[in-house]
């Protein structure tokens, strides 16, 4: 099958939905290899070990869809670089911090989270500069949202769901509130 869709450059469009089998490295190898591909939907694996640098990902990249048990390495400092990127979906990091760094993710709009593992999420003032929706779900070990939420200028829509760590007491969830982000 993999040497089928690598014939397929001009593809703007790829979904890849299993029933809980590893990512194949050389399944990663071919959507780097079409550089049209505008929309990636993978989802459903066991484990991802690891994601092609950025550089080798399709730069016109607009919406990705990531979802896995589990994927072992932070995927922000990787899916950051994405110049195009506008939606991103993860499921299934399972680190302990994640980090997002300043001047990254410039024209990213919606970032969904679901079934993290990390304590922590480290942003650096002037990341997503665009971010509008944000949703955390299923991420049972973050006690306390970063206080870079504060520093996103666009940001007006938070989804928790099933956080049981972050309380109404949180001091994030209490700036954002009053600076008229609508948290459900």
């Amino acid at each position: 099958m993999v040497m089928f869709v690598s014939l397929m450059t001009e593809l703007t469009t790829f979904v890849w939905h299993t029933t809980k089998t590893n990512c194949p490295a050389e399944m990663m190898n071919v959507i780097v290899n079409m550089p049209h591909l505008v929309y990636i939907y993978l989802e459903q694996f066991n484990v991802l070990d690891k994601l092609p640098e950025s550089h080798h990902f399709p730069q016109s990249l607009r919406e990705l869809h990531l979802s896995a048990d589990v994927i072992k390495q932070d995927p922000m400092p990787i899916l950051e670089k994405l110049p195009c990127l506008v939606v991103l979906v993860l499921q299934g990091y399972d680190g302990h911090t994640m980090c997002c760094s300043a001047q990254r993710f410039p024209c990213l709009q919606e970032l969904q989270l679901f079934e993290f593992s990390i304590e922590e999420w480290r942003m650096e003032i002037g990341a997503m500069p665009k971010l509008s929706h944000l949703t955390f779900a299923w991420c049972k070990k973050m006690s306390k949202l970063p206080e870079g939420l504060l520093h996103l200028p666009s940001l007006t829509y938070l989804d928790l769901s099933y956080m049981p760590l972050i309380s109404e007491d949180d001091n994030t969830l209490k700036e954002l509130r009053e600076k008229g982000c609508e948290v459900e």
